[in-house]
């Protein structure tokens, strides 16, 4: 049994579709089971990473968890603070006393402990839990996914004929297809845990202005100007609006780090051992539907 913690994000759906497929009994853990609704035979139980019991629960008889839980778009308990601050330290305290097997966890390529970003630092801090825990894991480490990006590109282009560009737009960027991270770790998962860590970067580098030309392109859509948020503004909004937003704020701040850090990793060791990842325009030309009416 392989339990998925985030089995209904993004990245988590497409998870559990690839263990479901290759014939895995899976059980996916969420707050709200009646409607986390999944084709095939995947069981769906209750848990909540703020509750031990429930999640000594979860996991009972499993072989292996995989966590792509994250707070990055939520607040207070179920923000950075909450999730990887607290929930996910819970999890692991709980892994390591039930003697799972293998701890599969999703980081980011931009988790540091000097970042300026609160989400980034609590994602090294999890990290660092998992490392000392004794546990045997695997932790990967994203860049920017694909399907993320690309819905909220692209409802800038098609609503308001507009980029959205998040500084510069200069700066390049390994986006990763959320279809090629899930193989990865859907394989992982049915493996020992070695201690693994990798950075998760697509086969491109590519500026943010590049996705949005490809993304018009893919939509058969003409940019007829910008949404221009320079640094500076950035900075200043992320600054102004975190008493009273602290999503927006966040995000704000991921766009400064978006423009202004390395975005480019080297992964072509992990797609030589997994597989050839997708470049943008192949997973805008598998996906163009999901970008037109919403990712």
């Amino acid at each position: 049994m392989i339990v998925v913690f985030g089995g209904t994000g993004k990245v988590g759906r497409q998870i559990v579709d690839q263990l479901r497929s290759d014939g895995q009994a899976v059980r996916v853990v969420s707050r709200n089971p009646s409607s986390a609704r999944f084709a095939g035979n995947v069981e769906v139980v209750a848990g909540d990473l703020h509750d031990r019991h429930s999640l000594v629960r979860a996991v009972a008889g499993a072989k292996a968890i995989v966590c792509t839980a994250q707070g990055g778009g939520g607040k207070g308990a179920n923000g950075p603070r909450g999730i990887e601050g607290k929930g996910v330290p819970n999890l692991i305290g709980v892994a390591r006393d039930t003697a799972i097997e293998h701890f599969v966890y999703f980081s980011t390529a931009s988790a540091r402990a000097d970042s300026p970003v609160e989400f980034f630092r609590l994602k090294f801090e999890a990290e660092r839990t998992l490392r000392t825990s004794g546990l045997p894991f695997s932790i990967l480490r994203p860049t920017h996914l694909m399907d993320t990006w690309a819905e909220m590109l692209a409802e800038s282009i098609t609503k308001k004929g507009k980029a959205m560009v998040l500084g510069s737009g200069t700066n390049p960027v390994s986006w990763v297809a959320g279809a090629d991270v899930a193989r990865v770790a859907a394989t992982l998962a049915l493996g020992q845990g070695q201690g693994w860590s990798v950075d998760l970067g697509g086969p491109e580098e590519l500026t943010l202005t590049e996705v949005n030309e490809l993304i018009a392109a893919s939509l058969g859509a003409r940019i007829k100007g910008e949404n221009k948020m320079p640094v500076g503004m950035l900075r200043t909004m992320s600054a102004l609006m975190k008493p009273f937003n602290q999503v927006m704020a966040r995000q704000m701040q991921m766009g400064v780090e978006l423009d202004t850090q390395p975005q480019v990793v080297d992964s072509s060791a992990v797609w030589a051992r997994y597989g050839r990842p997708l470049s943008l325009s192949a997973w805008l030309e598998r996906n163009r539907p999901g970008v037109t009416e919403g990712v």
